[in-house]
């Protein structure tokens, strides 16, 4: 039998080799149907579109973790202000992650208009550093730009939500963010330095730091006055925003000096709340040792005078009026402490046992005893001593 020639040998490596190759292309393309998701990742409702750049090593790359927190950002949003963006075919914000190979904290947004709508395009140079609180405000800020422009009438000019009432909304939509932000305008307020209410609502900006409160503490007022979605809506007619107007909305009044007295009428009532059932705040344990005096009722013209507890237990068993004062801040007492936690629960009793005592006209030996614990107890209740 002759031998094959060469080229026939050479023939049918070729066909072999070509043959192994489509069998592993096969299997790669069965892997890459498998393991592989779209170039562009998007939301269920279409609004939000993530564009990834290929990483090595990592066919996913981020864009599931991204399109996973700007979803869950949004979700949160519509359910704490009870809204839904109208669904068009194409997304309102999208996201450009870059290939990561920096650490660069970056969140770049910008806002175009297309035949489709208003876009906001974000780009993240380096995902895994990006600066996550900035990258949730631009999403915030998308949301409610494409709601407002998705919502307005075909060829209107509408304008956009002022960053500090974006701010706000995402610091009024967290509970516990919002009791923290009133609780430092009640501190302001209660220290005479909170600015005229008209202006914080005309000359507000976006805020860094504890003054972030004050944003958060206005939303927070329009969510309670039900003032949100009007605000979105007046500005999807093509209004223009106006502090003046956000003002009237949130007090009823229309004067500037009506409305600073409204604003203070609601921070009293919300001085008197309690904000977080179960816990004693800073707020709570400073506004209660602020109601640790004695006031009594003089006659008309008689200046007003205080007295601290201590210094109205000798004056207290020969005084008809200390007497009535303190008869009627022991029935006040358990107001001051409901609600607050135990250990405020237990001073406001030991103060409110002291206070019946003194109204009863007991002596100073029977007062001292009964007013030392006391204020022991609201000394544990301060974290200031420890509880026996």
């Amino acid at each position: 039998m002759r031998p094959l020639p060469k080229f026939a040998l050479l023939l049918a490596f070729a066909f072999c080799a070509a043959a192994a190759f489509a069998q592993g292309e096969k299997r790669q393309a069965v892997r890459r149907k498998l393991f592989q998701i779209p170039k562009a990742a998007t939301s269920a409702n279409g609004f939000i579109m993530v564009v990834a750049a290929d990483v090595p090593g990592d066919p996913r790359g981020f864009r599931l973790p991204i399109l996973s927190f700007a979803s869950k950002c949004v979700e949160n949003i519509e359910r704490a202000y009870k809204l839904e963006i109208p669904k068009r075919d194409s997304p309102g914000l999208v996201i450009h992650a870059m290939d990561g190979q920096t650490n660069d904290t970056s969140v770049i947004a910008r806002t175009e208009r297309r035949d489709s709508g208003l876009v906001t395009r974000i780009s993240l140079p380096s995902p895994g550093f990006s600066d996550i609180d900035l990258l949730r405000f631009e999403i915030a800020k998308a949301y409610f730009a494409s709601w407002i422009d998705r919502n307005a009438p075909k060829g209107i000019k509408t304008d956009a939500l002022p960053n500090w009432f974006v701010q706000g909304a995402l610091r009024s939509a967290n509970v516990d963010v919002a009791h923290a932000d009133t609780r430092f305008v009640l501190e302001l307020w209660s220290s005479a330095r909170l600015p005229f209410f008209p202006a914080l609502c005309t000359d507000m900006r976006l805020v860094k730091g504890p003054g972030a409160a004050l944003p958060g503490y206005l939303v927070t007022f329009a969510r309670e006055r039900r003032a949100f979605k009007p605000v979105l809506e007046r500005l999807a007619s093509g209004a223009k925003w106006d502090g003046a107007w956000l003002a009237e909305q949130l007090t009823g009044e229309r004067e500037p000096v009506a409305q600073d007295r409204a604003s203070d009428e609601r921070l009293a009532r919300l001085a008197r709340a309690v904000l977080s059932p179960g816990e004693a705040s800073e707020w709570d344990l400073r506004m209660f040792a602020s109601r640790l005096r004695l006031y009594p009722v003089g006659k008309a013209r008689d200046p007003i005078v205080s007295y601290s507890f201590e210094d109205a237990i000798p004056l207290a068993s020969k005084s008809t009026s200390l007497q009535n004062a303190a008869a009627r801040k022991s029935i006040e007492m358990p107001m001051y402490v409901v609600g607050r936690g135990e250990g405020l629960m237990a001073a406001g009793e030991a103060y409110r046992q002291f206070l019946g005592a003194m109204a009863r006209g007991d002596d100073a030996a029977k007062l001292r005893p009964l007013l030392k614990e006391a204020d022991r107890l609201f000394e544990v209740a301060r974290g200031r001593q420890p509880a026996q």
